[in-house]
């Protein structure tokens, strides 16, 4: 089938426009791609092989360094915000198949389908390989879980925790699932997903918003399971690193995907043990402010990455504009791109929060990407706001 082109308004491509400006540092300039929504996700890669990161939304790739040019590689087309982009939640770019091209791999709707796209290297519509029938879970992450260099995709099935892994041999044929845990939900839209490794022992753990699997030393053994009540309803994408650069790893989440509350927890290992103390960044009670008197909803997609090349790791977040089509709290309220800032306060951490822009957000993914090849990063996102890159 034909791919349908994408029918922007003339101009609505590079606008650029002064978004925050903070004493001493260059002000942010916000780039509008598109201001269709096109997805929920958004990934960086590059696609044409010319060395240049591209982005990938939906049924369109933006050529870099400028993103003044979309191309479609499947059938798709902008869809009204009062709708659902079935067909594209979240979005990774990486070389499947090892022909020195780039593919793009993409989750649908949560509990749905994982579709790779092998990259032909050259314009047209892109062979579509459905390798998993379901990829549930609002934050389904693509990271080498095992430490073979080759990725995993970490999710559930059947209301179970635990990865697909890949036939390298043949990358289109259906992933295998293997489960870690018992059936632990009914619903494929469960919030609040990460990995990273919080017991110390080099290997990565997975953390979801009531607690954390640790990895058993060996492949194939049972998956040790932690308790841990973390983020309530949950939230979006759960970071692990070393906040507080003590050696250990510990965690940042939104605490309510839909809602409100911003912690992270800090890792006390001691003899073998892993507890958490919990760490207020923005409050759950929507009345009250955190970091810098902020106060927002709807924190559904977060990314880490040192923004301000301090050696310390930050991370960016923002609202996830009308998700659920207006029903959820503070819906109305700006569209805010958030970067965290990681600063040592004593022997603890805290936050400084940098709005960097008003009318962008996140969807259910955001970048903290270095697009430009300058040593520094971008915020990127795709949402119901459209298309957007923030930078210095």
């Amino acid at each position: 089938m034909k791919a349908h082109a994408i029918l922007l308004p003339a101009g609505l491509f590079a606008i650029a426009l002064s978004v925050a400006n903070t004493p001493g540092r260059p002000a942010w300039k916000k780039q509008v791609l598109t201001r269709d929504f096109l997805t929920e996700g958004l990934a960086a890669g590059d696609l044409d092989g010319d060395k240049v990161k591209d982005l990938v939304a939906g049924a369109f790739w933006f050529k870099g360094p400028e993103f003044k040019e979309a191309k479609a590689y499947r059938e798709g087309k902008a869809m009204p915000i009062g709708a659902y982009m079935e067909d594209s939640f979240l979005s990774w770019v990486e070389d499947l198949n090892g022909d020195g091209k780039n593919d793009i791999l993409m989750a649908s709707h949560p509990g749905k389908d994982m579709t790779l796209y092998l990259n032909p290297g050259k314009e047209g519509e892109w062979t579509a390989h459905r390798v998993m029938t379901e990829a549930a879970h609002e934050s389904p992450l693509w990271l080498d879980l095992d430490g073979d260099k080759k990725n995993e995709m970490v999710c559930m099935q059947g209301g179970k925790f635990g990865y697909a892994e890949v036939d390298w041999s043949d990358v289109t044929k259906p992933w295998s699932f293997i489960a870690i845990s018992e059936k632990r939900t009914g619903t494929p839209y469960l919030h609040g997903l990460g990995a990273g490794d919080l017991s110390g022992d080099g290997k990565m753990d997975i953390v979801e918003k009531d607690g954390w699997f640790e990895q058993p030393a060996e492949k194939g053994g049972a998956w040790t399971w932690h308790p841990e009540e973390f983020a309530g309803p949950g939230g979006a994408q759960m970071l692990v690193f070393d906040v507080d650069q003590d050696g250990d790893n510990d965690m940042v989440t939104s605490l309510n995907g839909h809602g409100y509350g911003l912690f992270w927890y800090e890792n006390h290992r001691s003899d073998g043990k892993v507890a958490f103390t919990p760490h207020e960044i923005l409050p759950e009670d929507q009345r009250k402010t955190g970091a810098n008197g902020l106060q927002f909803s709807q924190l559904h997609a977060m990314d880490a990455g040192d923004f301000d090349k301090d050696g310390r790791m930050d991370f960016t977040t923002g609202k996830r504009f009308w998700a659920h089509m207006g029903n959820d709290p503070g819906e109305r309220d700006p569209a805010l791109a958030v970067i965290f800032y990681n600063r040592k306060d004593g022997d603890g951490v805290r936050w400084e929060a940098e709005v960097i822009d008003n009318d962008s957000g996140v969807g259910c993914q955001v970048l903290a990407v270095d697009l430009d090849g300058d040593g520094r990063l971008e915020f990127a996102a795709g949402s119901k706001k459209g298309v957007h890159v923030i930078r210095r």
